[in-house]
């Protein structure tokens, strides 16, 4: 992990946001003393277009609107 200053956040802000968001992570120091860290936040996504609950969803209108317990799980879980 990269050690970055204060001074050098004041001065490269947005470099480092630009690089936060690509995944990396730094250890933060002010006055020569290691005071934290700096992550890139979690990512809330939520659903994507390629998660299996869209499939469900498509195959319960395919069906008028029901799915078995076992159909649901099989298009989830592909059993």
């Amino acid at each position: 992990m990269e050690t970055i200053t204060m001074l050098e956040i004041r001065r490269n802000a947005k470099r480092l946001v630009e690089r936060l968001e690509q995944g990396e992570s730094f250890r933060l120091t002010y006055r020569n003393r290691a005071v934290g860290e700096v992550h890139p936040a979690a990512r809330s996504g939520g659903v994507t277009p390629d998660d299996p609950i869209y499939a469900v969803f498509d195959e319960a209108e395919d069906l008028g609107g029901g799915l078995s317990t076992e159909s649901a799980d099989a298009l989830i879980y592909g059993s």
